[in-house]
């Protein structure tokens, strides 16, 4: 799926920048977690010893490393990722306006207006989205790594704990990302082609409002646009009851998780737990395994509804590398 975005990164010579960002970016989830899981641990151990002259200093000891995770973030925002993103739609655009116009008479009719209004405009702001936007492949990444990373704490904190939460989340997560969402593609590309014959068919009828006036062809126009207009809402409303159906089950699974932590706690965790704070900050990496988990089961319902844009700017930009590799039957 995500080779021909990455095809269309490289024909714009910007693969290597966007990797560049997603590397910078990929650690700040698991630095946050870290952070927050250590601070909370200890408060409560200053609590239990009641050693409130220390509070204050560790308060602005985790303010301040808080402080600096974000400003870098920011900093890799304001200075990297949006001018990488405003270049790249840039030549994007350049790129599918160049192909366009170096195209014969014959080859420009391989798309009707309205497609080419389409792909210039909303394809390549949904390939963007696909990239970059929240909720895409790059916050997939970030939260990917901090799924890892917080594994491997858990691990080596609490095994069992560890366990429990993967018994949750492998089966939900199998059902969500791959049985119940794999057919977004095919219905987000309906609608792009149905939006597509719906600029096809608006713009004869900018041009010739006079006409339809004067040949009473009101009514026409009206049951034409509307049927195209609910053939669009069709189309997404059968992508969204999907995701929405994913997004039910990723809170399902958090829920669950934390029900069979309560049954199980005593038997499976106790023996393992020295004190209270310990046990804290187990349950915030927990947290940070079930929040990736959601995240990254989001990032792919939201890049299966924009892909489909992709496909459609390889068939304009490079049509022999369009690569298939989502089944929707």
């Amino acid at each position: 799926m995500t080779r021909n975005a990455f095809r269309i990164l490289k024909d714009l010579n910007m693969h290597k920048q966007f990797i560049l960002m997603l590397i910078l970016r990929m650690p700040f989830d698991f630095l946050n977690a870290l952070i927050s899981a250590n601070m909370i641990e200890r408060f409560v151990r200053l609590m239990e010893i009641k050693d409130e002259d220390s509070l204050l200093p560790t308060f602005l000891l985790f303010l301040l490393l808080t402080v600096l995770l974000f400003a870098y973030n920011m900093t890799i925002w304001s200075t990297l990722a949006i001018r990488i993103n405003i270049l790249f739609q840039k030549k994007l655009r350049k790129k599918v306006l160049g192909s366009l116009l170096s195209r014969t008479q014959g080859e420009m009719e391989e798309y009707a207006v309205g497609d080419w209004i389409t792909r210039l405009n909303n394809d390549i702001d949904k390939v963007n989205d696909y990239l970059d936007a929240p909720i895409n492949f790059m916050h997939m990444m970030i939260a990917a790594t901090n799924l890892l990373l917080s594994s491997i704490m858990l691990i080596l904190l609490n095994f069992s704990l560890f366990c429990i939460a993967i018994l949750i989340m492998v089966p939900f997560f199998f059902l969500s990302s791959v049985i119940i969402i794999r057919k977004v593609p095919f219905f987000r590309r309906n609608a792009q082609e149905s939006f597509a014959k719906y600029n096809n068919w608006v713009a004869p009828i900018i041009a010739g409002k006079d006409a339809i006036r004067i040949f009473d062809g009101k009514k026409t126009v009206e049951e034409k646009t509307e049927k195209i207009s609910l053939d669009i809402l069709h189309q997404n409303m059968q992508a969204h009851k999907r995701i929405a159906w994913t997004y039910f089950f990723n809170t399902f699974s958090g829920v669950l998780g934390y029900i069979l932590l309560l049954l199980t706690g005593g038997s499976m965790i106790g023996n393992g737990v020295e004190n209270f704070a310990e046990l804290t900050k187990i349950t915030q990496y927990r947290g940070e395994m079930m929040k990736s988990t959601m995240c990254i089961n989001n990032c792919i319902g939201n890049m299966r509804s924009n892909y489909p844009s992709v496909e459609r700017i390889q068939e304009v930009t490079n049509p022999q590398g369009v690569s298939q590799s989502i089944s929707v039957e």
